[in-house]
């Protein structure tokens, strides 16, 4: 692209030069890859060959050598659960890289000693046994050995969790305790408690004890949880409320916003809080709340994914109905986001529950013809039936999709069968209707949080296991892949107008990561991180492996 006339052009924050940058165009937009790019005012200002941005670089507060190096848009995680994990950050461990149970039981001790006797210690999600050599988890007794003076709860997933003897005490639990409502206290054969607790009822106890965090140590959870994400090159989320998740829960995360240090764009969609009174809480929402409300950095995007907790098709729920009385207050809670302009997504694995969502969406698109081409998706859609996709693309929403059959492939054919899991979710179908598809993670309880692992997971459909590998019709190209991560994502929040691209007038967010994704081996490709990534313009995270001109690197 041939810059303006010299005297016409901007004093610039940044100029990267002498690389390869995707920049995600349209054919008819411009190229899709170039050598450099200048930024200022935290946008795209120009792009081209290193010829044809020289004039910037002379101008240029900092100047950037790729060094041949590939460089992409900032990835943005289509659906997370950022604001939950944010405010306990610090209080708990993070085990996505932990790869033995060895390294995760000195972990514990480790983290045990920082905290001092009687202090709880934790890791609740984020991982599976799968990913340690062993392929399982620690015992109440390992964990007894390694922090004897502290209650200790270890989470896998949402599958079951273990306490140490501290933690069972701390939680009240003993051989003479009842179950919990909605929850297990696993037994052995003798009646004594093994440390093993199984469903939501039963977590809730030794989570809500973890997870006492003062105000300040959830604000500095936010920012610590946001340079992790800018390590991984995310410059992005989209935050999919949940389960439990009540409107004062996003406290920390307005405050590290309104002093101007969020490291990440963030895109709230909020969920129902109150069993029961789902309608009242849409209704309070959307009349205290204008649609699209916040700026480039902080912004509600709109309703979801927990439309209404009688239809939240939870694994482990099973039968799944979605009963009468939960579906006409469904129905009512889409007619109120339609009226007030709201956007909406909806949680749905199952493909039963998939034909109820899309029964109440398009009862209201009949009445108002306010959801086609509003810009509603589905979440997960893992199950989802060649008719419920064609019915999705009749009124033109998008399907979010996640990886975390990465650590439960084998899970997954245990429970759906073989061909079951080969086809979810079915992708290919999904791109056959012209559906736009969202790359994200559902992280961090239900996940990992890395991209580059959901990237992987759609390029190669592979498992940790090995079990319930995606069919071939089911993967992306790794361009079609990133592009669910950048282009694409963006959709979903109504700002594919603006980021996810690297094109003047675009968002300047740029991620250059360790390995070229587009030609490294897979293993590398689940195994990338960021060299360096910019958020709007400004460096939010530098690995400090790149050459520096002019300012340096801040």
């Amino acid at each position: 692209m041939t810059p303006s006339a010299p005297n016409a052009l901007p004093v610039v924050d940044l100029v990267l030069h002498n690389g390869r940058i995707s920049t995600f165009a349209d054919p008819s937009q411009g190229p899709d890859e170039v050598e450099a790019i200048a930024l200022a005012g935290g946008r795209v200002v120009a792009i081209g060959g290193d010829a044809d941005i020289e004039p910037y670089r002379a101008l240029a507060a900092r100047v950037v050598d790729l060094g041949g190096r590939r460089a992409i848009p900032g990835l943005n995680d289509s659906h997370i659960h950022a604001v939950r994990a944010g405010v306990s950050w610090t209080r708990t461990m993070h085990w996505e890289d932990v790869r033995s149970l060895g390294e995760a039981l000195e972990r514990t001790r480790a983290d045990a000693a920082a905290r001092g006797p009687g202090e709880w210690v934790s890791v609740i999600g984020g991982w599976h046994s799968t990913q340690f050599a062993e392929r399982r988890g620690p015992t109440r007794e390992e964990l007894d050995a390694v922090a004897p003076d502290n209650p200790v709860y270890v989470q896998e997933l949402y599958d079951h969790g273990v306490l140490n003897s501290a933690g069972l005490r701390a939680c009240g639990f003993s051989e003479e305790s009842a179950d919990p409502p909605r929850g297990t206290l696993v037994r052995d054969e003798h009646g004594r408690l093994t440390g093993e607790v199984r469903g939501v009822g039963a977590f809730a106890v030794p989570t809500a004890l973890a997870l006492r965090v003062a105000r300040e140590d959830a604000e500095a959870g936010v920012r610590a949880m946001n340079a992790e994400f800018a390590r991984h090159g995310l410059t992005g989320v989209v935050d999919g409320g949940g389960l439990l998740v009540t409107p004062r829960d996003y406290d920390a995360l307005y405050t590290v916003w309104r002093e101007g240090s969020l490291d990440v764009r963030t895109r709230l969609f909020l969920s129902a809080w109150t069993r029961g009174g789902e309608v009242d809480d849409f209704r309070a929402l959307t009349e205290l709340v204008q649609p699209g409300s916040g700026d480039d950095m902080l912004r509600i995007a709109g309703a979801g994914e927990i439309a209404h907790l009688g239809c939240h098709d939870l694994e482990g729920l099973d039968p799944f109905e979605l009963r009468d009385d939960a579906y006409r207050e469904l129905v009512e809670i889409v007619r109120v986001c339609v009226e007030r302009g709201w956007r909406m997504i909806v949680h749905a694995v199952l493909d039963h529950s998939l034909t109820r969502v899309l029964d109440a969406w398009e009862e209201v698109d009949r009445e108002t013809g306010g959801i086609t081409g509003a810009g509603f998706a589905i979440v997960h859609a893992d199950e989802a039936s060649q008719s419920n996709l064609e019915r999705i693309a009749r009124l033109g929403a998008g399907v979010l999709v996640q990886n975390r059959m990465v650590l439960k492939g084998g899970d997954y054919v245990d429970a759906w069968g073989v061909e079951a899991t080969e086809n979810a979710p079915p992708i290919g179908a999904m791109r056959e209707l012209g559906i736009v598809i969202g790359g994200g993670t559902d992280a961090t309880r239900a996940n990992w949080f890395s991209p580059w692992a959901s990237i992987w997971w759609l390029v190669t459909g592979a498992t940790l296991d090995g079990r319930g590998r995606r069919l071939a019709r089911h993967r992306l190209s790794r361009f079609d892949a990133l592009a669910a991560y950048t282009r694409d994502a963006a959709w979903f929040t109504g700002e594919h107008g603006h980021r996810g691209r690297l094109l003047p007038g675009f968002d300047a967010d740029v991620c250059v990561p360790t390995a070229d994704p587009l030609t490294c081996s897979d293993d590398e490709l689940r195994d990338i991180m960021s060299d360096l990534t910019i958020m709007g313009g400004r460096v939010t995270h530098d690995a400090g492996v790149l050459a520096w001109t002019g300012g340096g690197a801040s």
